[in-house]
């Protein structure tokens, strides 16, 4: 009966522990490293905040991550602070630089837009007034010198940017202090992981021209060279590629080819152009009989050969056909050949 009793709370104890292992675990699945705006400041229908108003929540279609998201390096002398009226308001909510030196924080994001939440006095005389923020290698300036009363302010924003990865940095000048508080972007839009910004992949050829029923191959450098391809055709109806890179023109027209590393957003492409075959450089003997006896041969294209005998196929009585042909010492000879004097005809092509 003991036993039964130990079988029984072990049994209850392992349940027990299970339970809270997924409880814990669907806890850590649901967690959110940023905030998504559901209004707009003071509630109206689009975005409204301007340059140094207080701004605690992002406004609609914008996604806030605070500054003490991993995602943001910091480089330099910068201390936690802890400041009234910022975003979250409670802790240490803010990061400051140093006066001494120039400090830096950088990041990349796929946005489209971006804004700089931070600490904003226009009573502070060792407030930052040109504060620098560099998007993709162009410098812009800011001012953390504005609003009142003192407190997490929209201090810079930058709208229609490509919808690429940009790199941000953000440093303040000598003598000057910020304080970074939170950063919004397009609410599409995510910070990147700087393993993820560190792959690339390029493409041997920008652009191929085929022949219909021609192939070509093109090849993918990646880094790092562990990473896996997976390609794709824009129009698998003009041009289809196999995960090895190679491509099959099908039908005239023009086709992307596409070339992504798994798990990631980073692609290269190539523009497939497939045209027909041209044969007008394609050449025959075409030897006419007459009627006569008189044989006549001409040395003709493909493009003259199907006019020919499209020509015969509708033509009758009287209707003739002008060959040219360079007899010396004239420079060319027209002949006209007379459709019921023809009695036979031969192709010879080569």
């Amino acid at each position: 009966m003991n036993l039964f009793k130990r079988g029984f709370i072990y049994l209850a104890l392992m349940l027990f522990v299970l339970i809270s292992f997924n409880v814990e675990s669907a806890s850590a699945a649901e967690v959110v490293d940023y905030e998504e705006g559901v209004t707009n400041l003071n509630n109206t229908p689009e975005n409204s905040a301007i340059i140094g108003d207080q701004l605690l929540k992002p406004e609609k279609g914008w996604k806030r991550y605070e500054n003490t998201d991993p995602h943001f390096k910091y480089i330099g002398n910068w201390e936690l602070w802890s400041q009234p009226n910022g975003y979250k308001q409670s802790g240490e909510n803010g990061h400051l630089t140093s006066r001494d030196t120039i400090d830096k924080v950088t990041f990349k994001a796929k946005t489209t837009k971006i804004r700089f939440i931070g600490w904003g006095s226009k009573t502070d005389p060792a407030i930052s007034e040109k504060t620098k923020i560099t998007i993709d290698g162009i410098p812009y300036y800011f001012s953390n010198k504005v609003g009142d009363p003192n407190g997490a302010k929209l201090l810079f924003e930058k709208i229609g940017l490509d919808n690429i990865e940009h790199t941000i940095e953000i440093e303040n000048d000598l003598g000057k202090f910020y304080i970074l508080d939170a950063i919004d972007i397009d609410s599409d839009g995510s910070l990147v992981d700087e393993t993820a910004s560190n792959n690339s992949i390029t493409l041997d050829k920008n652009a191929l021209e085929l022949l219909e029923g021609s192939q070509d191959k093109l090849i993918a450098t990646v880094t790092p060279d562990t990473a896996k391809v997976i390609w794709s055709s824009s129009d698998e109806s003009i041009a289809t590629v196999d995960q090895k890179g190679n491509v099959t023109a099908l039908h005239e027209g023009e086709a992307i080819i596409t070339a992504k590393i798994e798990g990631t957003d980073i692609t290269a492409t190539s523009t497939v152009i497939v045209k027909k075959p041209n044969n007008d450089f394609s050449s025959a003997i075409l030897s006419i009989t007459l009627v006569n006896g008189v044989t006549k041969e001409y040395d003709v294209t493909n493009a003259v050969l199907n006019n020919y005998l499209n020509w015969f196929d509708s033509a009758q009585g009287t209707s003739t056909f002008k060959f040219s042909k360079t007899i010396s010492p004239y420079k060319k000879v027209a002949e006209y050949i007379v459709h019921d004097k023809i009695a036979s005809f031969e192709v010879r092509e080569y």
